[in-house]
């Protein structure tokens, strides 16, 4: 193992990191008043059962021969709850894009349905497709049921106030509709990896779909991980009045070597910002399906052309 940290592996935690900040529905800081509203907002049940959801990660490398302009994925959309175990009904967009050239999918469901839109033509996803999609997020939510805040996360092994240190308030502000607190915290990637440990762990025992067949972190790795990433902050908005979140955003710098560094024309880091938005929380949001619906082997086909045009945003690699 070399100083540092091998680039799979490496890959392998910020997306789980990544993960971890979808998987918090609330967050809050410490030292007096901040940590008052992390308790609160931790503590108890906080619905979010319909809204807009809206996820952006910007990647900027340094040191590529290929990569040498700001990366960013979003995803986002509106969402309504259907009921416990069942999918939400959900009309999201996933995109890619760099210096101007742009390429999206987009994933609608109904709660009963599911479709895939691409380049201005909407598929209806297999039935088994579907029910397989369904099933694991059935998995996922009783593992965590309960619904947000500090009991449903700790089901999954996941402690915030683990792994947020120094929290302050630095304001108020006028997020996604409503009035909320901001928080700033620093993470202690150490501890967030014990936690991600654990989630592992959960969630391989409980049989959710895609996680039998990946590892632990161990402690030297978690070690390694931990000195690598530079300035690893989280900044959160909470409403002032019901303390559920309304945004987050984590900012941090990762040093890329190995195998990723290669493939990435010799990336030797990336500045990396993840943030998630809920807008218009509780009102009832309405998700059609296509008027127009195409088979969905044709679907290949177009999935070709997106893959490629993705490879030619992500420089080849």
């Amino acid at each position: 193992m070399h100083h540092r940290i091998k680039g799979r592996q490496l890959a392998c935690a910020l997306l789980l990191v990544a993960g971890m900040a979808l998987a918090v529905t609330a967050c809050g800081s410490s030292s007096g008043q901040a940590t008052k509203l992390l308790e609160q907002t931790f503590g108890g049940s906080h619905s979010v059962n319909s809204g807009d959801l809206s996820v952006v990660l910007d990647v900027d490398p340094s040191g590529s021969s290929t990569l040498k302009a700001p990366i960013t994925v979003s995803f986002g959309g509106p969402f309504q709850r259907m009921g416990a175990g069942s999918l939400p009904a959900s009309n999201f967009e996933i995109g890619i894009s760099e210096l101007g050239s742009s390429a999206s999918v987009g994933l609608l469901s109904t709660g009963s349905t599911g479709y895939v839109t691409l380049q201005g033509a909407s598929y209806q996803l297999p039935a088994a497709s579907f029910q397989k999609l369904e099933s694991t997020f059935a998995q996922i939510t009783s593992s965590a049921a309960g619904g947000s805040g500090s009991g449903a996360l700790s089901r999954l092994g996941i402690d915030p106030l683990r792994w947020l240190t120094d929290p302050s308030v630095i304001g108020t502000e006028r997020v996604g509709g409503a009035e909320t607190t901001h928080v700033r915290a620093t993470v202690n990637v150490d501890a967030l990896l014990g936690d991600i440990n654990t989630f592992l762990q959960k969630a391989a025992s409980a049989g959710i779909a895609g996680t039998a067949g990946i590892s632990t972190i161990s402690p030297v790795q978690r070690s390694r991980i931990a000195n690598e990433v530079k300035n690893p902050r989280l900044d959160v908005w909470t409403g002032t009045g019901d303390k559920t979140l309304r945004k987050l955003a984590i900012k941090l710098s990762v040093p890329v070597s190995g195998r990723v560094s290669a493939l990435l024309g010799g990336l030797r880091a990336a500045q990396i910002g993840l943030s998630l938005q809920y807008s218009n929380l509780g009102q009832h949001q309405t998700i059609q399906a296509p008027a127009r619906v195409r088979p969905f082997h044709q679907f290949a086909v177009k999935l070709r052309s997106f893959l490629a045009t993705v490879k030619s945003l992500s420089g080849g690699g």
